[in-house]
């Protein structure tokens, strides 16, 4: 492969239209030949006579798709992939409703290996409009999956007040203030969903540039779901830094669902952009400090139950002591 292949990572809770949305984006773009990964293949809502051929547990299908079974582990599954040398351009992996996708991101994040690979490009989230907010007080991984997406579809729409369809944005941007919000039927939206370079460092940067900007204290949602961002003006040490971002997300890491910041490292040149899936994480070196600029970071954390004062204390710790 010359460049690694985009990844999709469709989420959402049962009944929520992940499969309609799956064959839509299938319809939608004959161009691309997809591999598909399903926690089971059954419910890929694909009839099985348009199977041509099963090789190795993959299943070739007569619209052009390879898709697969989730009976190994990811890794795995995916290492299959690239040993059948099918050709495909494009992976998504839909997960159960019952799944948490920051467990499956984790895997792109964490694995150098992987990466020559694979580019995780984002994760969607479809929620049905309808039935979110009992679902939010009932069950964790809704709250999970609402946090972890980087593109969230109000789904259903036709079936609530176009005003509460606001305002279950403005509520649900609380708990993911980085997520992009569309409203929809079928899950069907006008974005091209197949290239959202959700972890484009560039990209990034310029959604925790908004953030912070705007959100410089704590929101709580429901059940403790938490969005803090900080903005500090001192350098950190990388060293400190590396090693507060490795114990903290070792200890608290299933409480805290993702970190992204745009850090100030002393004697670095370049901006440091970090994220962190779970307990995996990234540094990406961005763009050159200029010399009329205020060099700051800029950092967001989204967990559960996650205290800023804590936060805010152990940050300081990784401060540098030498001044410039």
């Amino acid at each position: 492969m010359s460049s690694p292949i985009a990844v999709t990572i469709l989420t959402g809770f049962l009944g929520a239209g992940k499969t309609t949305l799956l064959n839509h984006l299938i319809q939608q773009h004959p161009e691309k030949r997809f591999a598909i990964i399903e926690n089971e293949f059954g419910d890929i809502g694909i009839d099985n006579d348009l199977i041509i051929s099963k090789e190795e547990g993959l299943f070739e299908m007569s619209n052009g798709c390879i898709c697969c079974t989730l009976n190994d582990a990811l890794v795995e599954t995916l290492a299959k992939l690239v040993r059948s040398e099918k050709k495909f351009n494009h992976l998504i992996i839909e997960t159960t409703g019952m799944a948490e996708p920051d467990g499956v991101a984790a895997v792109f994040v964490a694995d150098p290996s992987l990466q020559q690979y694979f580019r995780l490009d984002s994760i969607i989230c479809l929620v049905d409009a309808e039935q979110i907010e009992d679902m939010l007080k009932e069950r964790t991984e809704v709250q999970k999956q609402i946090a972890s997406a980087d593109y969230i579809i109000l789904n259903k729409q036709s079936q609530v007040h176009p005003k509460y369809l606001e305002q279950l944005k403005s509520d649900l941007a609380i708990i993911n203030p980085f997520a992009i919000f569309a409203v929809a039927d079928y899950g069907q939206v006008e974005m091209d969903l197949l290239h959202l370079n959700a972890y484009d460092q560039r990209a990034v940067a310029n959604q925790i540039q908004q953030v912070t900007a705007h959100q410089h204290h704590h929101h709580q949602h429901t059940e403790d779901v938490v969005a803090h961002s900080f903005v500090l003006d001192a350098p950190f040490d990388l060293l400190k830094f590396m090693h507060w971002a490795k114990v903290t997300l070792t200890i608290h890491g299933q409480y805290i669902y993702r970190i992204k910041g745009i850090l100030y490292f002393q004697n670095e040149a370049q901006r440091i952009i970090f994220q962190s899936v779970r307990t995996q994480s990234a540094f990406q070196r961005g763009e050159a400090w200029q010399a009329d600029e205020k060099r700051q970071s800029r950092i967001v954390f989204i967990g559960k139950g996650i205290k800023r004062e804590m936060l805010e204390r152990s940050l300081n710790q990784c401060l540098s002591k030498v001044r410039v």
